[in-house]
Protein backbone atom coordinates (compact mmCIF):
# COMPACT_ATOMS: atom_id res chain seq x y z
CA UNK A 1 0.00 0.00 0.00
CA UNK A 2 3.01 2.25 0.10
CA UNK A 3 2.45 5.28 -2.07
CA UNK A 4 -1.27 4.66 -2.61
CA UNK A 5 -3.14 7.89 -2.03
CA UNK A 6 -6.84 8.22 -1.38
CA UNK A 7 -7.12 10.14 -4.67
CA UNK A 8 -5.81 7.06 -6.53
CA UNK A 9 -9.01 5.18 -5.73
CA UNK A 10 -12.45 5.23 -7.37
CA UNK A 11 -14.50 7.03 -4.72
CA UNK A 12 -17.56 8.02 -6.75
CA UNK A 13 -19.25 4.62 -6.76
CA UNK A 14 -21.11 2.81 -3.97
CA UNK A 15 -22.75 5.95 -2.59
CA UNK A 16 -25.10 8.79 -3.27
CA UNK A 17 -25.62 12.03 -1.37
CA UNK A 18 -28.63 13.47 0.39
CA UNK A 19 -29.29 16.64 2.37
CA UNK A 20 -29.81 16.95 6.11
CA UNK A 21 -33.36 18.16 5.44
CA UNK A 22 -34.43 15.29 3.17
CA UNK A 23 -37.01 12.90 4.61
CA UNK A 24 -36.39 9.26 5.41
CA UNK A 25 -38.71 8.36 2.51
CA UNK A 26 -36.38 10.32 0.21
CA UNK A 27 -33.46 8.38 1.67
CA UNK A 28 -35.21 5.04 1.22
CA UNK A 29 -35.88 5.79 -2.44
CA UNK A 30 -32.25 6.73 -3.03
CA UNK A 31 -30.97 3.64 -1.22
CA UNK A 32 -33.24 1.40 -3.28
CA UNK A 33 -31.65 2.83 -6.43
CA UNK A 34 -28.15 1.89 -5.22
CA UNK A 35 -27.02 -1.67 -5.89
CA UNK A 36 -25.01 -1.42 -2.67
CA UNK A 37 -23.61 1.41 -0.64
CA UNK A 38 -24.53 4.28 1.61
CA UNK A 39 -26.02 7.74 1.50
CA UNK A 40 -23.65 10.48 2.56
CA UNK A 41 -25.58 13.21 4.36
CA UNK A 42 -24.39 16.67 3.33
CA UNK A 43 -24.86 20.13 4.73
CA UNK A 44 -24.13 22.05 1.54
CA UNK A 45 -20.74 20.54 0.57
CA UNK A 46 -19.71 19.27 4.01
CA UNK A 47 -20.31 15.65 4.99
CA UNK A 48 -22.10 15.28 8.32
CA UNK A 49 -22.76 11.54 8.46
CA UNK A 50 -24.08 8.52 6.58
CA UNK A 51 -27.38 6.70 6.26
CA UNK A 52 -27.76 3.01 5.53
CA UNK A 53 -30.71 0.67 5.56
CA UNK A 54 -29.93 0.05 9.25
CA UNK A 55 -30.83 3.63 10.23
CA UNK A 56 -33.99 3.50 8.11
CA UNK A 57 -35.11 0.18 9.57
CA UNK A 58 -34.41 1.44 13.09
CA UNK A 59 -36.61 4.49 12.47
CA UNK A 60 -39.33 2.32 10.94
CA UNK A 61 -39.25 -0.15 13.83
CA UNK A 62 -39.49 2.76 16.28
CA UNK A 63 -42.68 3.94 14.60
CA UNK A 64 -41.15 7.16 13.32
CA UNK A 65 -43.01 9.07 10.59
CA UNK A 66 -40.86 8.28 7.58
CA UNK A 67 -42.46 11.14 5.62
CA UNK A 68 -41.73 13.69 8.35
CA UNK A 69 -38.48 12.57 9.93
CA UNK A 70 -35.34 14.13 8.46
CA UNK A 71 -32.09 12.44 7.53
CA UNK A 72 -30.09 14.71 9.81
CA UNK A 73 -31.84 13.30 12.86
CA UNK A 74 -31.10 9.67 11.98
CA UNK A 75 -27.67 9.67 10.36
CA UNK A 76 -24.70 7.74 11.72
CA UNK A 77 -22.03 10.28 12.64
CA UNK A 78 -19.28 7.74 13.36
CA UNK A 79 -17.33 8.78 10.27
CA UNK A 80 -13.68 9.48 9.68
CA UNK A 81 -12.63 12.12 7.18
CA UNK A 82 -9.47 11.60 5.17
CA UNK A 83 -7.89 14.00 2.72
CA UNK A 84 -7.57 13.03 -0.93
CA UNK A 85 -3.81 13.57 -0.66
CA UNK A 86 -3.41 11.21 2.34
CA UNK A 87 -1.45 8.02 1.85
CA UNK A 88 -3.36 4.96 2.93
CA UNK A 89 -0.34 3.53 4.72
CA UNK A 90 -0.25 6.59 7.00
CA UNK A 91 -3.93 6.15 7.89
CA UNK A 92 -3.76 2.49 8.92
CA UNK A 93 -3.04 3.11 12.63
CA UNK A 94 -5.96 5.53 13.03
CA UNK A 95 -8.27 3.27 11.03
CA UNK A 96 -7.36 0.33 13.25
CA UNK A 97 -7.81 2.35 16.45
CA UNK A 98 -11.07 4.10 15.54
CA UNK A 99 -12.84 1.53 13.37
CA UNK A 100 -15.28 4.14 12.01
CA UNK A 101 -18.56 3.09 10.41
CA UNK A 102 -17.65 5.09 7.29
CA UNK A 103 -14.60 6.77 5.79
CA UNK A 104 -15.24 9.90 3.77
CA UNK A 105 -12.72 11.61 1.53
CA UNK A 106 -12.54 15.40 1.55
CA UNK A 107 -10.59 17.89 -0.52
CA UNK A 108 -8.26 20.57 0.84
CA UNK A 109 -11.25 22.85 1.56
CA UNK A 110 -12.93 20.12 3.62
CA UNK A 111 -15.64 19.55 1.01
CA UNK A 112 -16.93 16.02 0.48
CA UNK A 113 -15.03 14.29 -2.34
CA UNK A 114 -16.01 10.62 -2.10
CA UNK A 115 -16.88 7.57 -0.05
CA UNK A 116 -14.05 5.20 0.85
CA UNK A 117 -15.73 1.79 0.88
CA UNK A 118 -14.48 -1.62 2.02
CA UNK A 119 -14.12 -2.47 -1.68
CA UNK A 120 -11.89 0.58 -2.10
CA UNK A 121 -9.70 -0.72 0.72
CA UNK A 122 -9.37 -4.09 -1.02
CA UNK A 123 -8.52 -2.27 -4.26
CA UNK A 124 -5.83 -0.28 -2.45
CA UNK A 125 -4.30 -3.47 -1.08
CA UNK A 126 -4.00 -4.81 -4.62
CA UNK A 127 -2.52 -1.54 -5.90
CA UNK A 128 0.13 -1.59 -3.21
CA UNK A 129 1.34 -5.09 -4.08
Amino acid sequence: MTGVRISDLELSDEHDTISLEATLVDAANKLLALPRGVLVVLDDTKAKGVLTSVQLLTALASGDDMNGELCGAHMDMDVMEVNLSDELEDLKPELAARKPHAILAVDDAGDFAGYFSPNDYREALQMGD
